[in-house]
């Protein structure tokens, strides 16, 4: 880890809602981003927390991942 990686990490941002509040709506937020929204227009504070919490991250990028891979297939 970087020095400004630490920083970012450390320095805490007022419109962080924190982990718990992404979890309930990070598929929302996903689908926004498959559909070419922005969805921080939406969820700004999600948009936030993403960018400053690495493990929310990963899971917002691991479903934005197997959104993008399984689109095509249908559910039952």
């Amino acid at each position: 880890m970087t020095g400004s990686e630490l920083e970012r990490l450390l320095c805490a941002d007022p419109r962080d809602p924190g982990c718990d509040a992404g979890t309930p709506i990070i598929d929302q937020y996903v689908e926004l981003e498959l559909a070419g929204v922005d969805p921080a227009t939406r969820f700004p504070g999600t948009s936030v927390h993403l960018r400053s919490c690495p493990a929310c991250r990963a899971d917002h990028d691991g479903l934005l991942e197997a959104a993008r891979r399984f689109a095509d297939i249908a559910l039952e």
